[in-house]
């Protein structure tokens, strides 16, 4: 049946009567699809690409992205004698000793005494007992404005190394490296020698 008034029809004759021109059938849906995917792609990519150069261009970007774990603070307690009440720090290397011993103690309290102090203004610290520790450390513990080594090598503290009784003055800090107390105990040229800087330390 042919329905003119709305040129629709069923009619296969009649259709040819009223479409003289050739049609092609189209797979536009799956061509919108494959365009729709390609301009996605291109769009992550973009997005991939500018995130790239924002982050190379400005480090602080990439910083909040990754940041670093920041490094644990070091927590030394230090077992000492004295109350270091005139922030006077005496390093010692007792490797048999937790302390110091009682002669080298008797020997180091006299000297002290000569310069009018007790063991009370100091701070006696055997460093064998905190290997890997730093002037920093100690610094930041004691803080101290005089420190005397014993036979300590000042670079086992991290400090730069210098003379056998030369004062060296780092910022506020005096330090005096010396001998060994018991090299003093049996020498009296050295104990001699260091009373001279120690006097005027």
């Amino acid at each position: 049946m042919i329905k003119m008034s709305g040129l629709l029809t069923k009619n296969s004759n009649a259709l040819k009567i009223l479409m003289t021109e050739d049609l092609y059938i189209l797979a536009e849906k799956k061509n919108e699809k494959q365009a729709a995917s390609a301009i996605n792609t291109d769009q992550a990519l973009s997005n991939i690409h500018n995130r790239s150069v924002s982050e190379t261009l400005n480090p602080d970007v990439a910083n909040r992205i990754a940041p670093t774990p920041a490094q644990p603070e070091k927590n030394i307690v230090f077992n000492y004698l004295g109350e270091n009440t005139k922030h006077f720090l005496i390093l010692i290397g007792e490797s048999e000793e937790m302390d110091i011993h009682p002669l080298k103690k008797e020997t180091l309290l006299k000297i002290m005494s000569a310069k009018g102090m007790e063991l009370r203004d100091l701070a006696v610290l055997n460093i064998n007992q905190y290997p890997g520790v730093s002037y920093d450390d100690l610094l930041q513990f004691f803080s101290f404005n005089k420190l005397v080594l014993f036979g300590i090598d000042p670079q086992e503290i991290s400090l730069p190394p210098h003379g056998i009784n030369q004062l060296v003055q780092m910022e506020s800090v005096k330090i005096l490296y010396t001998y060994r107390m018991d090299e003093m105990i049996s020498d009296t040229h050295k104990k001699r020698e260091f009373w001279n800087i120690m006097k005027d330390f």
